[in-house]
């Protein structure tokens, strides 16, 4: 019977027969670390990927941080590139750059991040570098660690939707991290969720229409993401239309985020009926206000027949 190999010679031999990213393993002392670096790389030879750039850094960051915490960071990182699967691309993508985002995560952060990212994970390539940026900077400016779990894991529900509707949800998510309003988001996505965009062509652009209303008024993400909530629950074509014709007229309004509050306000006070005659007669303060007086003393009604027409 051959004699045993040491660590040394079994991390040669592998390296040599299997996958230069054995070589990485030599950084790391604890045998229980290495096995779960050691599942990375057998996602990287089962999927014929290159070693990643960063892998090498991980283990050597594995030997200066806790046993418990360098585990954990390895076993994420191949639950996450493996529920990228089958898309192979996005499997390279989680495998090239989770480490770095997870440097980039300031440390309240990291523990939600690694919670939430899993189910992220067919979704990381879509938002690209800077949209995982702008999610994580989103997380760090949550209240607290139960706040940033919960960010994360709504944005992650929308993973298997499309490009598009990822970024658009993650930039919305990110608006309301910034006005400190998560209460918000989690309305927004709870009236429009991920499953509704299986009902039709509309529903499938639904974040995205709802979505280029914030980019329409950036100087306003409180305005436009009150109104982004308000029409959030009504049906898919209706969203899309109007959430198109709104972010058009919020662009040129004189003040755009009176001109969101206004329609917001109708909208919740005269009921989706009203929304035609609201994009036609709109922005006119004046008239929303003496709308809105109408309707507290006569009724919805008579406030919509003002603004329909113009008069009684």
């Amino acid at each position: 019977m051959p004699e045993p190999l040491t660590t040394e010679e079994t991390i040669d031999r592998l390296a040599r027969a299997i996958s230069p990213a054995y070589a990485a393993l030599r950084d790391i002392a604890s045998p229980q670390v290495r096995g779960a670096a050691a599942s990375l790389i057998d996602l990287m030879v089962e999927e014929q990927l290159a070693v990643p750039a960063g892998f090498r850094e991980a283990c050597s960051h594995a030997a200066t941080v806790a046993q418990n915490e360098a585990i954990v960071v390895f076993q994420t990182w191949h639950e996450t590139a493996a529920n990228a699967r089958p898309e192979r691309k996005t499997v390279a993508y989680v495998l090239e750059n989770f480490f770095d985002f997870y440097r980039r995560c300031p440390e309240p952060v990291r523990e939600p991040w690694l919670a939430g990212v899993v189910k992220l994970a067919p979704a990381m390539r879509g938002l690209g570098n800077d949209g995982m940026a702008r999610l994580i900077d989103a997380m760090q400016r949550c209240e607290d660690h139960y706040a940033a779990h919960k960010l994360i894991e709504s944005v992650a529900s929308y993973a298997l939707t499309t490009d598009d509707a990822i970024r658009a949800v993650s930039e919305m998510a990110h608006a309301v991290a910034t006005v400190g309003r998560l209460d918000i988001w989690l309305e927004i996505a709870q009236r429009f969720p991920a499953e509704r965009m299986e009902e039709s062509r509309d529903a499938e652009h639904g974040p995205a229409a709802l979505a280029s209303i914030l980019a329409a008024a950036p100087a306003h993400p409180l305005a436009a993401l009150e109104l982004i909530r308000s029409l959030a629950g009504e049906n898919a074509a209706t969203v899309r239309s109007a959430s198109a014709k709104l972010a058009a007229k919020a662009k040129t309004a004189p003040d755009a985020a009176e001109f969101l509050t206004d329609v917001r306000e109708l909208v919740d006070g005269l009921g989706i009926r009203a929304l035609g005659a609201i994009t036609a007669k709109l922005p006119d303060h004046g008239l929303a206000v003496a709308a809105l007086e109408l309707r507290a003393e006569f009724g919805a009604q008579a406030a919509l027949r003002l603004l329909e027409k113009g008069s009684l």
